[in-house]
């Protein structure tokens, strides 16, 4: 019977692991509101999640045949689920689609129309979760990639609600930390109904511990939403080529600290060029913090917070002051710097640029996120890992010739192509 003992572990290890996290979430909620005057972050958080339930209740509506609730992280991990949700309200509007957020930078900036009801993620105790669940009786909950959270899964699992994870990744890092995240993760995958990974490795090592006819491969539903979402009247390869419109996207301060002073330089060299600047965090503080080096420099500038044809504008250097239209801008603009990659954060989504034809680099450090889309960019010239301005400047100058920005321009966006497809494959599993 050893399958039987094998069984009994798994459930006193998942018993084991749901007792120590409910003895530790509460000195940690503690902690979050304590914390909440000095960060402003965890205090919109908190206040969110407070107000998480009453929304919930508000939403309680009848007018709906049946509810799916989604959860992500972030706007980022939004985009892994964005064409599955469109598409389900597009085949059918009775069904009243939930999305909840655990960050506020995924919450504020998320505004689309076929969400019926937007949550901060509730607090996860036990009240909150089966409180939350009660009022948004969802058929269904669909995860987008590895926010898990114990006791909104382990009450939903024990409610019979139907779990789907989509863009499920293993973390394949050794180390304590890694430890302990692989044990979690092979405790609570055991709950979903089904996985869908983003790569075939990920699907043969879930495998190895979720029976085989739970997990699938499907690929990265975040693709069939960049594609959908480039805009129509993408600037010819020619075109860019002429314009040289250099966009620096998601700039974090590690990022400012490399590119500056190479902005100068580069615009000094190449006096007919522009560039475009995209803070990561839009504030006044970073967009001042722009505005002020450039006019110190006695480089023209100004900020839009619309999408534009940026090519109308007279001044060298353009700064968003908006999030929503990044996707657009890179149809106009010639190569790309995405950032991310000199600090712990790792890179930001080098594959909207990418879709967009536009050659796009990035600093070293892609281990934490999106390894997978830059280690595919890099393997067909289509993406520049870098880690000092000689390297920048070198591949900068390589792609001036017309020849080599085509090939490499049109590379990147057939392995956006050649890899989409996937959300049908959800939309089959969530309609089952």
């Amino acid at each position: 019977m050893i399958w039987f003992e094998h069984l009994k572990r798994v459930v006193n290890m998942k018993t084991l692991f749901i007792l120590v996290y409910n003895l530790l979430i509460y000195p940690l909620l503690f902690l979050s509101f304590c914390l909440c005057p000095f960060n402003k972050k965890i205090r919109d958080g908190v206040i969110g999640r407070n107000n998480s339930l009453k929304v919930l209740r508000k939403f309680q509506d009848s007018r709906f045949k049946k509810k799916l609730w989604f959860h992500v992280a972030s706007h980022g991990e939004f985009q892994q689920i964005e064409t599955i949700i469109n598409k389900i309200k597009e085949s059918d509007s009775s069904i009243g689609i939930i999305v909840s957020f655990f960050s506020p930078s995924g919450f504020k900036n998320v505004d689309n129309r076929s969400i019926d009801c937007k949550i901060y993620l509730p607090f996860d105790t036990p009240f909150s979760v089966l409180r939350a669940l009660k009022l948004a009786s969802p058929e269904k909950i669909i995860f987008a990639s590895n926010d898990l959270w114990p006791n909104f899964i382990f009450f939903a699992y024990h409610k019979r609600i139907k779990l789907i994870l989509t863009s499920a990744r293993l973390n394949h890092n050794s180390g304590l930390s890694s430890f302990v995240k692989n044990c979690y993760q092979r405790i609570f995958l055991s709950y979903f109904t089904k996985i869908f990974t983003i790569t075939n490795k990920d699907q043969k090592s879930i495998s190895n511990f979720i029976p085989q006819d739970k997990v699938f491969f499907a690929g990265n539903p975040r693709y069939d939403r960049i594609l959908e979402n480039l805009d129509s009247e993408i600037m010819k390869n020619d075109k860019r080529f002429q314009k040289k419109i250099f966009i620096l996207a998601s700039l974090w301060d590690d990022d400012n600290k490399f590119l500056f002073p190479y902005v100068f330089k580069y615009l000094d060299k190449n006096p007919e060029y522009k560039i475009v600047i995209v803070p990561h965090e839009i504030s006044f503080e970073n967009i001042n913090y722009y505005k002020s080096i450039l006019d110190e420099n006695s480089i023209s500038n100004t900020t839009i917070d619309s999408h534009s044809n940026i090519l109308d504008l007279d001044e060298r250097v353009i700064i968003v002051n908006k999030v929503g239209f990044l996707s657009k801008l890179y149809c106009q603009t010639y190569i790309a710097y995405v950032g991310g990659g000199f600090s712990k954060n790792g890179i930001h989504n080098i594959i909207e640029p990418a879709a967009a034809a536009n050659p796009v680099f990035f600093g070293p450090n892609y281990k934490n996120s999106n390894q997978i889309d830059a280690e595919g960019l890099t393997d067909i010239l289509a993406g520049f890992s870098i880690d000092s301005f000689d390297k920048l400047n070198e591949k900068v100058d390589w792609l001036l010739d017309e020849q080599n920005y085509s090939v490499t321009s049109l590379k990147g966006k057939s392995f956006v192509e050649e890899k989409s497809g996937s959300t049908n494959n959800v939309l089959k599993a969530i309609h089952e």
